[in-house]
């Protein structure tokens, strides 16, 4: 598998990524300190997408192929206005969360010089 440099979880180096991608600053990553409703009340508004990293364990992995076991068998409706890639390169997460991010929000970001 190809090794990928890990970015930072950090919204200053994640927002300097996106800034040199052409991504203007009338948005940017900030810390969530929390999924309590009082929490995410003090989050910039609009929200336009929010980026949860966690480690993952055995229970997760097999509740995962439990999931992928049913769409193969029941199939699975998917709107054509969301963008998904998979990640196939490791240590890519942080990166392949800010293009799902992205490009899921194209239409209300602002792009250019």
């Amino acid at each position: 598998m190809v090794r990928w440099l890990p970015l930072e979880s950090n919204p200053d180096v994640m927002n300097k990524f996106v800034t040199n991608l052409g991504l203007k600053p009338s948005w940017s990553f900030v810390d969530v300190f929390g999924l309590d409703p009082e929490l995410l009340a003090i989050l910039p508004q609009p929200t336009c997408a929010l980026l949860l990293l966690f480690p993952t364990s055995d229970k997760y992995h097999d509740f995962k192929k439990e999931q992928e076991e049913k769409v193969l068998k029941d199939g699975q409706e998917v709107s054509p206005n969301v963008f998904f890639m998979k990640q196939t390169t490791g240590n890519a997460y942080r990166t392949i969360a800010i293009i799902h991010a992205i490009a899921n929000n194209a239409d209300v970001l602002h792009f250019g010089k």
